[in-house]
């Protein structure tokens, strides 16, 4: 049979085997550089594009596997089992395990359900999250052992910095600053004001409503709550939900936690607070963000361990404090509980500017990732558009050499 494509499609399809040939040799850069110069003849060829990232990715280039990964998928119209494979391969090189969780399940929900690959993708995505939240609480004992070595020396420092800055409540603005602060002021934070009747009880019989009212006397008035929850460094010491709601951490009742937030919500909502609505505003969102945690159970489960750690090293700081000093008496409660608040808040202080830093270096490594691409793309538009006045150029001289 005569061979109907073109010329440009021979040659296209001579150089996707040239680069087939290197690829399975693992020769990955020459097998990079002839899929390049398939490429050019047809841009949008999904499956070259998919044996390109292949060769990115064999090659450990990781982000450039990402980028034709993506293009394959888009110019497979994402009907292409092998193009979200492709694309899920690439996330999971980049740690991006849930976004590789969620290019896998596409194909086993959407396209072919019985794909191997995807299985086996999907299963290895699932096993590296555990092994990321596993690594992640063994960062946080490591994390509470180097507390305690630094412990003696940070303590220091904090004492000396306290005398320094004390009855000075200046905010800077900084977020550096604002940290530093947030240790002085840990001391203040850990005074609240008792209740002015016990923590409501689950077993009380109470009708919903009727406990919502209860809580809201006990939790005072609304402008007290709003200077709870804004007072100085709030963001940092607020990032315990239990402290938010202002609730011990042992409570685990639903019923308790949703009614102390909507008594909570009520007590500081803008439309309550007519004198002070900004404030009011800004308070409403820390009670919100705070019940968002409690509705997570693996979020509430993971705050409850860091406040029992937090208790324990408090403990062990009260202890330590109560041996160095004839005039602090081990059986003082309201001690050993400043203490251990002082602790908890700590713990959860260094985990969020761990965050933030992690969050950094992502939004860093994605703008260099997103800088990539769009050299890559203006690259190809510029080859594309060359060879497309390459291409119209050849048959306009083909069809003036058939007139001769």
């Amino acid at each position: 049979a005569d061979d109907t494509r073109e010329e440009w499609e021979i040659r296209r399809d001579e150089l996707k085997a040239t680069g087939d040939g290197h690829f399975r040799s693992k020769a990955y850069q020459p097998a990079i550089q002839t899929y390049a110069d398939a490429l050019q003849l047809d841009p949008t060829n999904h499956i070259i594009l998919s044996n390109k990232s292949a060769a990115h990715l064999a090659n450990g280039e990781k982000s450039k596997a990402l980028h034709d990964a993506r293009k394959c998928v888009e110019h497979s119209d994402g009907k292409w089992s092998k193009g979200h494979t492709r694309l899920a391969a690439a996330m999971m090189s980049l740690g991006r395990y849930g976004e590789a969780a969620d290019a896998y399940s596409t194909v086993l929900n959407e396209l072919d359900p019985n794909n191997e690959v995807a299985k086996r993708g999907l299963e290895d995505c699932r096993k590296k999250e555990q092994q990321l939240r596993e690594e992640k609480e063994r960062e946080l004992r490591k994390m509470q052992e180097v507390l305690d070595q630094q412990k003696k020396a940070e303590k220091e420092a904090q004492e000396e910095k306290e005398t320094k800055t004390k009855n000075d409540n200046s905010d800077e603005g900084e977020e550096d600053d604002l940290l530093d602060d947030f240790f002085s002021e840990v001391e203040k934070a850990t005074e609240k004001p008792k209740p002015t009747k016990n923590t409501p009880d689950n077993d009380s019989g109470e009708e919903p409503t009727n406990r919502i009212k209860t809580q809201m006397n006990d939790l005072g008035t609304s402008q007290s709550q709003i200077d709870r929850l804004l007072q100085v460094n709030y963001e940092w010491k607020n990032l315990n939900p239990f402290y938010v709601l202002d609730i011990p951490h042992t409570i685990d009742d639903d019923s308790i936690i949703s009614a102390r937030y909507r008594a909570l919500s009520l007590l500081v909502h803008p439309d309550k607070c007519l004198d002070d609505p900004v404030r009011a505003k800004t308070a409403f969102e820390q009670v919100r963000k705070a019940m968002n945690q409690m509705n997570d159970v693996d979020k509430r489960k993971h705050v409850r361990a860091l406040i029992d750690e937090g208790m324990k090293q408090g403990k062990r700081d009260w202890k330590e404090e109560c041996s160095k000093s004839s005039n602090v008496h081990p059986d003082n409660k309201e001690g050993l509980a400043q203490a251990q608040s002082k602790a908890t808040m700590k713990i959860f202080a260094e985990i969020e500017q761990k965050r933030r830093e992690i969050e950094r270096r992502k939004r860093k490594f994605e703008q260099r990732e997103r800088a990539q691409e769009d050299d890559e793309k203006k690259k190809e538009t510029d080859e594309r558009r060359f060879h497309n006045e390459w291409r119209e150029g050849d048959r306009v001289d083909k069809r003036v050499g058939n007139w001769r």
